[in-house]
């Protein structure tokens, strides 16, 4: 079941089959998504076969990645169990929508609220997730919007305030083989730009948020359209950011902006055995029995006219998400309603 939020501007698209947020676009720019990207049922991992295919942007609860062997036998699917569930709707409007899930395997319960501004192309998401089992446990939260075509292509830019961080695929040596962004290097030492990577390389990046910031953001450019995509979240709520990238041959076909709890893209026990903590940050989080935590977060969409010379800062300041660029500074105005709710 898909439920439209909707305001003169802009139109948000949530499915509560996997929780998914599949479409926002702006009502005058051709309805382009930048949320596009899907698998279909075949493309999904084995334990995840029988829930909902990954879409848009879904939530990794519970854990990112891989669960451990005796959790894949258990029933355990890739990201934890909300992204595969259908979620229950509590309340809905023409711009807010109330939602639930329970993934008894986890363990945890999450409530979420989304607004979509009564006028600007801004949303806010608030998620409440509580540990309904009698013991504590180490869990992760990763927020995973994936761009596709055809708001992604080769000319796309990703900007993010991203500072030290490394190849997942040598995690063990994360401290000796670490990077600044956006500076990175391939599987065969070749050093290029992961703002516009044109090296055909599969992989994921995880890096840590500005240390000195209030703030962890992220956008993404559509050169071709003009279209500037992104999200603004408090650092302290998630203090990593990941960015994923897959390629068809010599076309980059999906793009990961993610940001989250997690530094390891493992199970646990490979976590802890490997670091807990990376960068002056932990590797994972820990709730308690009956523990109640809130994190949330803001998305916008924005047309921008003047030529795009990279995102410098995001930041919130006089009831306005600012946007700092390399030649002018963009301020999307966002209802006193919804900056309350994302600081609550």
């Amino acid at each position: 079941m898909k439920i439209i939020l909707e305001n003169l501007s802009s139109s948000l698209t949530v499915d509560l089959f996997g929780g998914a947020i599949t479409n926002f676009h702006l009502k005058y720019n051709n309805n382009l998504n930048p949320l596009s990207f899907s698998f279909t049922k075949e493309q999904m991992p084995e334990n995840n076969k029988t829930g909902a295919p990954y879409q848009g942007h879904f939530l990794c609860l519970g854990r990112w990645g891989l669960p451990s062997e005796g959790e894949i036998k258990a029933g355990v699917p890739n990201h934890g169990e909300f992204a595969n569930i259908l979620w229950a709707k509590k309340e809905s409007g023409n711009n807010k929508l109330g939602m639930e899930a329970t993934a008894n395997k986890e363990g945890l319960h999450i409530e979420r609220i989304i607004q979509l501004d009564e006028n600007n192309s801004v949303f806010v998401v608030k998620e409440i997730v509580t540990n309904i089992h009698p013991l504590g446990r180490l869990y992760n939260i990763v927020q995973h919007p994936t761009l596709a075509s055809p708001f992604l292509d080769e000319s796309t830019i990703v900007d993010c305030n991203a500072t030290v961080g490394f190849d997942e695929a040598f995690y063990k040596e994360a401290t000796k083989n670490n990077f600044q962004w956006p500076q990175v290097k391939d599987n065969k030492g070749t050093i290029f730009d992961l703002r516009n990577p044109q090296i055909n390389y599969n992989s994921v990046f995880s890096f840590i948020a500005d240390h000195e910031s209030e703030y962890g953001w992220i956008t993404a450019y559509s050169s071709r359209h003009r279209l500037l995509f992104g999200y603004l979240w408090r650092r302290s709520d998630y203090p990593w950011i990941h960015l994923w990238q897959h390629w068809d041959e010599s076309k980059i076909k999906y793009r990961g902006i993610e940001f989250g709890t997690a530094g390891i893209h493992q199970p646990f026990k490979e976590i802890i055995d490997t670091a807990p903590g990376l960068f002056g940050e932990k590797t994972f989080a820990y709730i308690d029995a009956g523990e109640t935590i809130s994190k949330n977060y803001f998305s916008f969409i924005y047309k921008l006219k003047d030529e795009f010379a990279g995102v410098d800062d995001i930041s919130i300041a006089n009831d306005a998400i600012q946007i700092k660029l390399n030649n002018q500074t963009i301020s999307i105005q966002v209802s006193p309603e919804l900056i309350h709710e994302f600081y609550k």
